[in-house]
């Protein structure tokens, strides 16, 4: 270990935008990337050096466990590496919006924080009973095809609901929001504590839907460690303009995400527009 703060990166495409966020990234953290097994993206194709750590282990599928399951994977690679003080969630897709000296200072004024949306269930804006669906009923997506796994999700959570067939939850207050968290090394400890006391827990979320952004929230704030949750991803992400949700964000959204107080945003795309790409990197070195 070689930095304070570990970066861990979940990605399943687009070598070169990834390998511009881990090269920008390196000199000041140390990286650890989870790639889906299942994509082509290879681990020869990324940029080497002693604190970036690549890996590519588990077939990941959208909504499915399989999300929650990447999310321990890498963050397991991490904690068992070095004595981090913070462990930042981010996409392939992703890019800091303040200098990497900046983002290591945010950290240090604020070492004790745990910086993550964690709102209670029920959440009115969210669909499926306000998120409780997403834990009560049962969901098959383990299916390639985004589209093909939400139509089958929604025709099965229909059946579910005729036939009064409802799963019994993990007895705790559930809250969510994303997963995109910034957690501290003693937070990480109770995590993984909490799960080998409580093995069950992730076995109930087996065929839930979409956990990935429940299930670190949960566990945190349950504990102690609630008082020390700041409700902010620190992200700037446009779930409004469109025309996609998340918005893609191009060089017209530049003074906006730069006079944002985030310290990430996303999503961007190297192939629809890599002169925002090249201006955020080059401004905020």
């Amino acid at each position: 270990m070689t930095n304070d703060i570990a970066i861990l990166i979940l990605a399943h495409h687009n070598p070169e935008q990834l390998s511009l966020l881990i090269e920008h990234l390196q000199p000041d953290f140390d990286i650890y990337v989870q790639i889906d097994k299942k994509s082509n993206l290879e681990i020869d194709s990324l940029p080497k050096a002693e604190n970036i750590h690549c890996y590519k282990e588990i077939e990941v599928f959208w909504g499915d466990i399989s999300q929650v399951l990447n999310m321990k994977y890498i963050l397991e690679k991490a904690f068992d590496h070095g004595d981090y003080e913070r462990y930042c969630f981010i996409s392939g897709d992703d890019l800091p919006i303040k200098s990497n000296q900046y983002i290591k200072d945010f950290f240090s004024k604020n070492n004790e924080s745990i910086f993550m949306y964690a709102n209670p269930l029920p959440i009115t804006t969210w669909g499926f009973n306000h998120g409780f669906d997403r834990l009560d009923r049962y969901w098959f997506m383990k299916i390639g095809h985004r589209k093909t796994a939400k139509l089958l999700g929604r025709a099965t959570l229909v059946a579910q609901r005729l036939l009064g067939i409802k799963r019994k939850r993990f007895d705790m207050d559930y809250y969510a929001g994303s997963n995109w968290v910034n957690l501290t090394r003693e937070s990480v400890t109770y995590i993984f504590d909490f799960i080998q006391k409580h093995s069950e827990f992730l076995k109930k979320l087996k065929y839930s839907r979409a956990t990935d952004e429940i299930w670190i929230q949960s566990i945190i704030m349950n504990s102690p460690f609630k008082e020390k949750v700041i409700n902010d991803d620190i992200r700037y992400i446009d779930w409004t303009t469109g025309p996609e949700y998340p918005r893609t964000l191009t060089l017209d959204d530049f003074t906006k995400v730069r006079e944002s107080n985030a310290l990430f945003a996303r999503k961007f795309s190297l192939t629809k527009d890599y002169a925002i790409i090249q201006r955020l990197i080059s401004h905020f070195k």
